[in-house]
C-alpha cells in the first residue's frame, strides 16, 4: 500500500468493507469545487444536515476534495457537519476591507486582452491608488526574509518573493487589476517532505479510513496521461490508489494554484484541467445503486466572455486566471447522466449552481453570501425532490444560517450547537480552485 501517512497504529478499511458500502450507496454528494465559491458547498451541507440527509458517498473535485474530506471526518466523529470546514475557513480568509490589499500575481497562462481590460477598469477608481500602499504586510515580508536566510530553500525563497511582491507599491501597480487573493494566509506552501504538514486543520486519517465512513472517491490526472485515475479511502482497493496528503494536494491544486505534485516517480495535477470531475464511468460503476446525486456546480459555461470583476461565476475566473476548461460542471453532469441512463440506472440529479452575485474573493463576506444562497437553493430543491424524500429524516425548521460570531477576528472558534443549522463561522482557506 502506497500512502504517505503513518497507518501502523490505525485500523484501515479493507476492500471488502469498502465494496459492501459502495454497492449499497444510495445518495452521493458531488462538490465540484470552485475556489472562493465553496460556500455554496457548505450551504448544501447545512441544508442536508437540517433535513437529516447523510450521503453514502462523496465524489469531490478541486477544493471540494477538502470540503468533502472535512465533512466526512465530522460525520464519522459525530461532530457538527461543518465543524472542520469552519476551522478550515477561519484559518485563511480575509475581510473584504482588507482583501483588496493583497493582489495575487497573475503568473499563470491567461487571456492578455481580458487582463488588460480588467487592469484599465480597476485603475479608473481612486481607491486603487490608495491600495498601492500596504505597510501591514511588511512584517510578513521581513519574517519570510529571515526564514529564507536561516533556511535557504526554494520553498522559503518563493514565500519571501511573494511577500515582497505584495509589499512593493510598484509590484502592486503592475500586478493589480482584478486578480485578488489573500497571499499572506497561504504562505505555507505544500512541502513534499511533509505532505500533511501544511493542511490545517489536520486530516484524521483514522476517520477517513474508518469502516463507518462514507465512500470517498477523488480524481487525479497524471501529467501526460489521457485519462484521470481514481483515489479512494480504501487500504487495498485493487484499482484505485489510496487517498493521502499528496493526492489530496494534487487533486485540489492547493500546493500553489497550477502546481503539480510528485508521487512515486510521476507528476499529478488536478483533473479539472482535462475537463473531468469525479463523475467518471469508473467511479459511477463502483456505486451501482445510486438513487440521487447532489451536485454543487460552481462552473457554468454561459458567462465565459465576461470579466470576473463583473460576474462572480467561477468558470470565467478560472478561465482567465488559469486557462481552465470552462465547461467543467455542465459537461461532467451531462456525460454522467447519459452514462447512467445507458447502464439502466435510474439516478436523479439535483444540481445547485452558483449565482451571479458571488465574487472571486477569498473573504468572509463572500463565503457567507455563497453559503446562504447555497442553503436556500438546496432546501428548495431537496423539498421538491420525490426521489430524495425517503432520505429526509427531519422536518425543516426554515432557519437562516448565521455566523457563530460577528466580530472582526476571534482567537477561539465556537463549535456550533448540534441543533443549529449552519451556524458555525462562515470563513475559508486561501486555496486555489
Amino acid at each position: 500500500m502506497d500512502v504517505d501517512f503513518n497507518y501502523a497504529s490505525m485500523t484501515l478499511r479493507d476492500y471488502q468493507n469498502w465494496k459492501t458500502r459502495a454497492d449499497a450507496a444510495k445518495v452521493a454528494f458531488v462538490p465540484f469545487g470552485g475556489g472562493p465559491y465553496y460556500g455554496y458547498e457548505v450551504g448544501v451541507i447545512d441544508a442536508m444536515h437540517e433535513l437529516g440527509i447523510v450521503p453514502d458517498a462523496m465524489l469531490p473535485g478541486c477544493i471540494g476534495d477538502f470540503i468533502g474530506m472535512y465533512y466526512l471526518m465530522a460525520l464519522v466523529e459525530g461532530r457538527h457537519p461543518t465543524y472542520y470546514i469552519d476551522q478550515f475557513s477561519k484559518n485563511g480568509l480575509l475581510w473584504e476591507k482588507d482583501y483588496v490589499k493583497a493582489p495575487i500575481p497573475p503568473f499563470f497562462a491567461m487571456r492578455v486582452a481580458q487582463w488588460m481590460r480588467g487592469f484599465a477598469q480597476y485603475y479608473t477608481t481612486p481607491q486603487a491608488y490608495q491600495n498601492l500602499f500596504a505597510p501591514e504586510f511588511i512584517p510578513n515580508m521581513m519574517k519570510a526574509g529571515m526564514d529564507y536566510m536561516m533556511n535557504p530553500t526554494d520553498r522559503n525563497l518563493g514565500i519571501f518573493t511573494r511577500n515582497a511582491c505584495v509589499c512593493n507599491p510598484m509590484a502592486r501597480l503592475l500586478l493589480g487589476g482584478y486578480f485578488f487573493a489573500p497571499i499572506g494566509p497561504f504562505a505555507e506552501l505544500y512541502n513534499p517532505q511533509d505532505p500533511d504538514g501544511w493542511i490545517d486543520p489536520a486530516i484524521n486519517w483514522g476517520s477517513v479510513y474508518s469502516d463507518t465512513s462514507p465512500i470517498y472517491i477523488m480524481s487525479l490526472l497524471k501529467v501526460g496521461a489521457a485519462e484521470v485515475v481514481q483515489s479512494t479511502n480504501c487500504a487495498d482497493h485493487p484499482a484505485f490508489a489510496p487517498v493521502d496528503g499528496r493526492r489530496l494536494a494534487s487533486g485540489s491544486n492547493l500546493p500553489w494554484l497550477i502546481a503539480e505534485t510528485y508521487i512515486d516517480g510521476s507528476y499529478y495535477r488536478e483533473s479539472a484541467v482535462r475537463d473531468v470531475a469525479t463523475l467518471t464511468p469508473t467511479a459511477l460503476d463502483s456505486l451501482p445503486s445510486l438513487d440521487v446525486c447532489i451536485c454543487v456546480q460552481i462552473m457554468d459555461s454561459n458567462d465565459t466572455d465576461m470579466l470576473s470583476i463583473d460576474n462572480g461565476n467561477h468558470n470565467n475566473y478560472a478561465l482567465q486566471v488559469t486557462e481552465m476548461v470552462a465547461t467543467i460542471g455542465d459537461d461532467d453532469i451531462k456525460q454522467a447522466m447519459a452514462y447512467q441512463k445507458q447502464k439502466g440506472r435510474d439516478t436523479e440529479w439535483i444540481v445547485i449552481e452558483a449565482q451571479s452575485d458571488a465574487k472571486p474573493f477569498w473573504t468572509h463576506e463572500n463565503i457567507a453570501r455563497c453559503r446562504q444562497e447555497g442553503y436556500e437553493i438546496a432546501m428548495h430543491k431537496f423539498m421538491t425532490s420525490e426521489k430524495l424524500r425517503p432520505y429526509i429524516k427531519h422536518t425543516p425548521r426554515h432557519a437562516t444560517p448565521q455566523p457563530a460570531h460577528a466580530g472582526r477576528r476571534t482567537s477561539v472558534l465556537r463549535e456550533p450547537r448540534a441543533n443549529r443549522t449552519a451556524s458555525a463561522t462562515v470563513t475559508g482557506l486561501h486555496a486555489a480552485e
